[in-house]
């Protein structure tokens, strides 16, 4: 069978509604709320600046209809030919299993009497069979759909449902660590937590860390997110994990040893600690060295407390340990090859990124200047960091974030960020750090300068004493590459006398335990797929391989080590059935309203709510793809005054004072006003009068 499906471009779509008229006429429906065409529109921000969404939406015809499965009569089959999911009214007796079933309210009811039967898009399949296309694509005057084979669509469209397979919704094919948030949202919706924690462990013991730090890949692809909101997939993980801190977690039973093969870990970071994580499950007796006193990699040293409570860390890190993992800290290791001698049959290397980035500019070597990367480490050691009343920090990532934000908090009186980004998370340009990181920043006082670039550091007596910018007109290419152009006609001075360093990390060689070549001041070269370096039986992962990353995808290297590392004690093939870890957004891509933002802590009704929005996709496969799109900005684009000035000019005879026409209506003119109508997307309503209000035609 060749499954068909629909293209929605919704940077064409105005919401005319001429696609729902073509439908009812079509098909001979009654006038009523029963559409199998529908056109939500709803309305976001605060008079003057509103923001108009249009989504136009049939049955998605999915791969795997969960309406077939809910109907207790068999009343819905999908057709061979075109996979067109279709009803026979003359088996449906109005139960709405379908309706409870259906994430996308394709199920339409002419009212809602009890019994009233089920009716719905058809695919117009009578047309398809005549070599004709679906009646609302043909009446779309701004060419807003297309129909035909979904793969094709796929293909010429691209779109987030390009790779989703059965079991795999959109949000996990774009973790890199591939861990399931569909499943265990499913069971936040039925309000078991405590087993969505579960099934989240099953990847990974570090909830409470992702939903802090994660920087949330699945969120900027998930499917509600081409059209609405994204569910804020992050901050249900916060939930999950704070529940269970806050309730206090039961100790973790030992894993009892099943094999006498003992495997060695070179690091406490994420990748570290979650490849012993998977191993020990799987019965391997798993050892993990760590150089510092503590535990935890860059996830202790790196970020800071009130991003990542170290309590949580720490509970985190003792139910791997709890499972089995010993964790040897103030050990450093300087070779390899003594490992292997104490009998350890397979190590993974995970030492981390902990080389901070220079400049490479004149003054750099002056006093003053200081790294990121040590100055959090000490921070986070709660070391006193002396610092100057006017701090510089430079750069546009969150570890600059972080070391502003920290400054401020160690005694800056004056702290400002300079970075090449600009503050537009709208642009290709975009800062790499977190939208919800910088406007906390620049809520505590950090004063932000974007798209500026350092020429020079200006020293005085041999001392830091602020910087030369030149501003800074393009930071990447159009295909990602990192390609500064500046402009030397603006150029400026900042003064300071502290600055701090943070344009990146990246692996310091000398460090490391262990040579895989004769060249030891490279990093190491991995397999892509099984992380296997040149020497036999070690393997290398997370940031020692590639720089600085972020924690989901050094988790996702551990976990793909630990897998290698079992075929590799089992004598099996490392590579088969494997491909390369890719993600789906290579590039930093213009910021997607509603990606969640973590901040407090959330209730069981916000989460249940939030929860609820997910669309199933993993279930259902729907035969869609979107063009996503910024909604129409401002369709009220004009304040107060200037709509009294136009009310003046189309009245100019009646001589009233604009004071006395429109004292009566203050609360619709004033500066400011929230909506209160259709403020949201309402994909199931909860009546017919409400499908008809949430939906645009008048009938």
């Amino acid at each position: 069978m060749t499954q068909y499906g629909f293209f929605r471009d919704l940077s064409r779509c105005i919401g005319c509604n001429a696609c729902v008229i073509a439908c009812k006429q079509w098909h001979d429906l009654e006038p009523g709320p029963a559409k199998w065409m529908r056109v939500y529109q709803w309305e976001k921000g605060s008079f003057p600046q509103i923001d108009l969404h249009v989504l136009p939406i049939p049955c998605f015809h999915c791969a795997k209809p969960v309406c077939a499965e809910a109907c207790p009569n068999q009343a819905i089959t999908k057709e061979e030919k075109y996979g067109a999911v279709l009803v026979d009214s003359s088996k449906c007796d109005g139960q709405r299993k379908c309706w409870e079933a259906c994430p996308y309210g394709a199920p339409q009811f002419g009212g809602d009497a009890p019994g009233t039967k089920m009716s719905k898009c058809t695919m117009c399949i009578d047309r398809l069979e005549k070599g004709l296309a679906p009646i609302c694509v043909l009446s779309c005057s701004m060419r807003a759909l297309e129909f035909g084979p979904a793969d094709a669509l796929r293909e010429k469209y691209g779109g987030p449902l390009s790779d989703v397979r059965e079991g795999f919704s959109q949000c996990r094919v774009s973790c890199p660590a591939h861990l399931d948030a569909a499943g265990y949202i499913k069971r936040i919706v039925e309000g078991k937590v405590r087993e969505a924690l579960e099934l989240f462990r099953e990847g990974t013991p570090f909830a409470g860390v992702l939903g802090r730090v994660c920087t949330h890949p699945c969120e900027v692809d998930c499917l509600r997110g081409q059209f609405d909101d994204s569910v804020p997939i992050c901050s249900l993980k916060r939930y999950i994990a704070e529940k269970e801190f806050e309730a206090g977690r039961e100790k973790a039973g030992r894993v009892q040893a099943a094999h006498e093969e003992r495997v060695a870990i070179v690091g406490s970071g994420p990748a570290g600690l979650t490849c012993a994580y998977d191993l020990v499950r799987q019965g391997y007796r798993v050892t993990v060295f760590e150089a510092e006193s503590k535990s935890g990699g860059l996830l202790r040293y790196g970020i800071p407390d009130y991003r990542l409570p170290k309590d949580m860390l720490d509970d985190e890190i003792s139910f791997v340990e709890e499972l089995g993992t010993a964790i040897k800290t103030d050990s450093r290791v300087e070779n390899v090859e003594s490992l292997f001698d104490q009998g350890y049959k397979a190590l993974f290397i995970a030492t981390g990124a902990w080389q901070n980035m220079k400049l490479d500019v004149p003054g750099e070597e002056s006093s003053g200047v200081l790294y990121a990367l040590d100055f959090l480490k000490q921070a986070n050691s709660n070391e006193k960091v002396p610092l100057g009343d006017k701090v510089i920090v430079i750069g546009g990532g969150s570890v600059a974030v972080d070391a502003a934000r920290v400054a401020k908090r160690q005694g800056g009186a004056e702290v400002h960020l300079v970075c090449l980004e600009c503050r537009d998370f709208a642009s290709r340009d975009r800062m790499l750090a977190q939208p919800d990181e910088v406007d906390a920043a620049e809520k505590e006082g950090v004063i932000l300068h974007p798209c500026l670039g350092v020429r020079t550091i200006v020293t005085r007596d041999g001392r830091a004493a602020g910087l030369e910018l030149v501003g800074c007109a393009q930071v990447r290419e159009r295909d990602g590459r990192f390609r500064p152009i500046f402009d030397e006609t603006n150029v400026s001075t900042l003064e300071g006398n502290t600055l701090i360093v943070a344009i990146g990390q990246s692996v310091d060689p000398s460090s490391m335990p262990f040579a895989t070549s004769s060249d030891r001041s490279k990093p190491p070269e991995v397999d892509p797929v099984t992380l296997e370096t040149a020497v036999q039986g070690i393997f290398a992962g997370g940031d020692v391989i590639g720089g600085g990353g972020d924690v989901i995808s050094a988790i996702a290297a551990g976990k793909a080590a630990a897998v290698s590392i079992v075929r590799y004690l089992r004598g099996e093939d490392l590579r088969q059935g494997r491909t390369p870890a890719t993600r789906t957004r290579a590039l930093p891509l213009p910021l997607q309203r509603g990606i969640s933002e973590p901040g407090g802590v959330w209730g069981e009704r916000l989460a249940s709510e939030q929860a609820k929005r997910c669309l199933n996709c993993d279930d259902t496969l729907p035969s869609v793809v979107f063009k996503p799109v910024d909604p129409k900005r401002e369709i009220l684009p004009w304040d107060a005054r200037r709509a009294l000035e136009l009310w003046q000019k189309r009245h100019p005879d009646d001589g009233q004072s604009l004071s006395d026409v429109f004292s009566h209506a203050s609360e619709v003119t004033r500066d400011s006003s929230d909506i209160t109508g259709r403020n949201r997307l309402v994909l199931k309503p909860e009546n017919s009068e409400q499908l008809m209000r949430c939906t645009t035609d008048d009938e």
